[in-house]
């Protein structure tokens, strides 16, 4: 009993930092286009009534690139901007069907918790994680491929970002951990 429980605790932690990895990945490509949008003098976000995106309003999808990757996004040449949008387009036929399925698993585990449905949450549970795990392992590639368009000062200035951000996630952890003692 007990070992179930902290199985169904893993796998929700292991789902839910997936699904925070993929919402950070997709947070440098909004910005992206917003900052295209706005140089070019167009409206930003979809028109209105129009559909919104597999994670719904303004939603994209993107690579896990991780943090300072929306500034290097912004410092892309012409032809850098040309390759990653050819990426993109590459896999969205690909990465579409895998967000469309990883939203209605975690639909339908969130239809069940609600309902008091609790021996199916175990196997809806298992569906998300595979689901998630797909999306985050197509995004992967499509970051491997955008990554190797970058230069080396580009790769850098994201270690950078990443190593800086890594040090205050540390320093927030243990401001949690000396506020709770």
């Amino acid at each position: 009993m007990e070992r179930t429980s902290f199985t169904r605790i893993a796998a929700g932690l292991g789902a839910a930092v997936l699904i925070g990895l993929g919402f950070l990945a997709t947070v440098p490509h909004i910005i992206t286009a917003q900052d295209q949008a706005q140089t070019q003098g167009e409206r930003v976000g979809p028109p209105r009534g129009e559909a919104r995106g597999p994670f719904g309003r303004g939603g994209r999808m993107g690579g896990p690139m991780g943090a300072g990757v929306g500034e290097v996004m912004r410092d892309l040449t012409d032809a850098q901007r040309e390759q990653v949008k050819a990426i993109r387009e590459k896999h969205a036929d690909r990465l579409r069907p895998l967000i469309e399925r990883t939203r209605a698993a975690r639909q339908a585990l969130d239809t069940a918790a609600e309902s008091g449905n609790a021996g199916n949450l175990q196997a809806l549970s298992i569906e998300v994680g595979n689901a998630e795990t797909e999306v985050a392992f197509a995004q992967a590639q499509v970051h491997s491929e955008i990554y190797a368009v970058l230069t080396a000062e580009q790769k850098q200035k994201i270690a950078e970002r990443r190593k800086a951000m890594e040090q205050r996630r540390g320093e927030m952890a243990n401001r949690r951990q000396n506020r709770t003692q």
